[in-house]
């Protein structure tokens, strides 16, 4: 899709208690070669030098701007912040212990220029555990999948790489359909997973196949934080099922996707005694 103008985009970047490790992922934005292109640091009340740092970057790189928060926000407030504060044709979570090739922004912003129907894109990614070990992962599966109903199934797969679109580069427009990234009753876990969910329903997500992302695990990283327990997979499970009754699917889609989803809050619930019968019958009545 040929546009007149170019593009604007910004990454937004959550911090927090990220001292000894941010400088080099600012490092990495700045020296992004794509133009029309920003940065908003949002930095949570916390108890290091984050804030310094990012203020100290900003003073050299008039792209950046930073806000301090006064109170705790958390990850997802932390996020939604960051959404709200937003404007731009397409926008980045750019986490503070990720490090983006210089070229990540302007391959994956060619993408969502050419092809409209494409919400967001990717790339591969190079994965440092705290343990020095690498991985590169990829995100394949989605490749090509034009049908929103077949791209829940998938999202929603056991073993599935779901999370590798969360540092893509998505329209900015189409993800306040959503309403931001929500909390559930599973309180860490994958809060951005049922977001992920719902945007893959609202158009295509394509993937650039380049490593062009490293994330670097460190002691005490969030992420690893975030091993679900069976009634925490539940939870998140029942969390997608609202994104999915709050999405623009048809009804027949809705129903062919719920279907898969009953399924699999009906295994985890077999498998889980705590979770009380009565719940799933409570949330089909709904349909």
């Amino acid at each position: 899709m040929a546009t007149d103008r170019q593009t604007k985009v910004t990454a937004l970047v959550p911090a927090y208690q990220a001292a000894d490790f941010i400088q080099p992922t600012l490092d990495s934005l700045s020296s992004q070669t794509r133009g029309d292109f920003d940065v908003i640091l949002s930095v949570d009340l916390c108890e290091d030098d984050t804030y310094a740092i990012c203020r100290a970057h900003a003073e050299r790189d008039p792209r950046f701007r930073v806000v301090r928060q006064d109170r705790r926000m958390g990850y997802v407030g932390n996020c939604n912040f960051l959404l709200g504060e937003a404007d731009a044709d397409y926008v980045l979570l750019a986490f503070h212990d990720d490090l983006l090739a210089p070229t990540y922004v302007e391959k994956l912003c060619a993408v969502l220029d050419e092809r409209p129907e494409v919400i967001m894109s990717f790339s591969d990614l190079l994965l440092t555990e705290v343990d020095g070990s690498q991985r590169h992962l990829a995100l394949t599966e989605l490749e090509g999948i034009k049908d929103p109903v077949q791209r829940g199934i998938i999202m929603l797969a056991r073993g599935v790489r779901w999370w590798l679109p969360n540092r893509g580069v998505f329209r900015l427009q189409e993800s306040k359909k959503i309403g931001g990234i929500k909390t559930h009753d599973a309180g860490d876990i994958s809060p951005d997973r049922p977001w992920l969910f719902h945007m893959s329903l609202l158009g295509e997500f394509a993937r650039v196949p380049e490593t062009l992302c490293h994330k670097i695990f460190k002691p005490g990283s969030l992420s690893k934080s975030w091993a679900a327990t069976r009634e925490q997979r539940y939870e998140v499970t029942a969390a997608c099922m609202r994104e999915l009754w709050n999405s623009p699917l048809t009804t027949d889609q809705k129903l062919r996707l719920a279907t898969h989803l009953t399924e699999h809050l009906e295994t985890l619930r077999r498998k889980t005694h705590r979770i009380p019968l009565p719940f799933l019958g409570r949330l089909l009545k709904r349909w």
